[in-house]
């Protein structure tokens, strides 16, 4: 599903003036936009995470196809982006951020635990380098 703007200026410009709402009618539309390969996780999550995926046999997904070696893949290796809903492929286990993530403006933003929190490259702590 593709998301239409009027243009991508007013988008940059809602975006910098604080307005944002990249859902259609308040409902996630599963861009997977909101999936970055550098998250905040605890140390609990990175194990549970861990178990899942070797219980599950869950696999790297690349999102790019290296055109030179200086290319990264910015996007979290468990987001599946071929799929049109359920894209994250760990998402019974999926860390505090991406539950409470919302790319709606209204809604309350994040809030972190008084836990601590590392942030961690998902790509390399799951599936080496």
């Amino acid at each position: 599903m593709v998301v239409q703007m009027k243009n991508l200026e007013d988008a940059i410009s809602d975006m910098k003036n604080g307005k944002y709402d990249f859902t259609k009618d308040g409902e996630c539309i599963q861009c997977g936009a909101c999936c970055s390969n550098y998250l905040p996780m605890t140390k609990r999550e990175v194990a549970r995470i861990h178990k899942y995926i070797k219980d599950n046999n869950v696999r790297e997904y690349q999102h790019l196809f290296p055109v030179a070696k200086e290319v990264v893949d910015m996007t979290c290796p468990f987001m599946d982006d071929s799929k049109l809903k359920e894209k994250c492929r760990i998402y019974p286990v999926r860390p505090e951020i991406c539950r409470q993530f919302t790319c709606k403006a209204d809604k309350k933003p994040f809030k972190m635990k008084a836990i601590r929190y590392e942030v961690v490259d998902v790509r390399k702590e799951f599936f080496g380098e």
